[in-house]
């Protein structure tokens, strides 16, 4: 998916929001916007938003040398998912539910209201609100029942992860999968609050399938930058799970590919491509 020009304003809030989350030194806030501003200024409206922010970030960590900016964020949503994920195994969610494994896909897709690059002012309400609505909300696209269906025919499945505290809701579907079959991929670096191999450890998900990282530190699956174990694993992979919207930014030109993409649809120009609404919970086949 290309950038659009609804995708410059977002990036422009970013340089902002990227620059005060990375330190409170103003100079160097000035510094990174000015930086950021300028990757806007040449950009080729040919590429997708996630290798321009990739770029941005860039900037940030070299101008701070803070690796890592957002891991405090990162941390603490990994908390709040985690309390949300204990009252779900409480109450029984999956067991009573007419569908265990719809409901394990609405809770996955429920989690990816987690973005912090679409706005840091979310708290756990917001996601508490994302969990409850997700079990009545109708879901776009072509449903659980079709991502049942390929993962009972696949040999070999990728689950492309995407932030930190909605792997915990990965988890969920995680459990109704072939596990055996399964490759977990996440980031291999930080970038915003995307989920990196320290989340995977300290969520547990690598207890529970193998994990890999994709060998690059951008916002969502960039293909010629990714590693090539990860491209190995990728070309031998017969059912792709993505999450979130950057991946669907960053895949959605392949298509001799199975890829099922999982996510909210947050933003306008990701809801027009896919063809939903703007916040609709998205199940759909490329």
């Amino acid at each position: 998916m290309k950038i659009s020009r609804q995708c410059i304003q977002c990036l422009a809030r970013q340089a902002v929001e990227i620059s005060e989350e990375a330190t409170s030194d103003i100079t160097m806030q000035e510094e990174i916007i000015k930086r950021s501003l300028k990757e806007l200024g040449t950009m080729d409206f040919n590429e997708t938003a996630p290798e321009i922010a990739y770029r941005m970030h860039q900037h940030a960590k070299s101008i701070t040398n803070i690796d890592d900016p957002y891991k405090r964020l990162k941390e603490e949503y990994n908390e709040i998912a985690k309390r949300i994920y204990d009252k779900i195994i409480d109450e029984r969610w999956l067991d009573k539910a007419e569908d265990p494994f719809d409901m394990a896909c609405r809770l996955a897709i429920a989690g990816n209201i987690i973005d912090f690059s679409v706005g840091l002012n979310l708290d756990q309400a917001e996601v508490v609100k994302s969990v409850e609505e997700s079990i009545k909300h109708e879901i776009f696209g072509v449903g659980a029942n079709a991502l049942k269906e390929a993962v009972k025919k696949a040999k070999n499945i990728m689950y492309i992860a995407d932030n930190a505290g909605e792997i915990i809701f990965d988890k969920f579907l995680l459990e109704n999968l072939p596990l055996s079959k399964v490759t977990y991929v996440v980031k291999g670096g930080p970038i915003v609050n995307d989920a990196t191999i320290d989340d995977a450890i300290s969520t547990g998900i690598v207890d529970l399938v193998r994990v890999i990282d994709n060998g690059h530190s951008a916002q969502g699956t960039i293909l010629k930058d990714c590693s090539s174990e990860f491209i190995r694993e990728f070309e031998k992979a017969d059912l792709i799970i993505s999450k979130g919207q950057a991946n669907f930014e960053t895949l959605s030109w392949i298509k001799d590919k199975t890829i099922f993409y999982l996510l909210r649809a947050k933003c306008s120009s990701v809801a027009s491509v896919i063809g939903c609404k703007q916040m609709d919970y998205v199940l759909n086949r490329n």
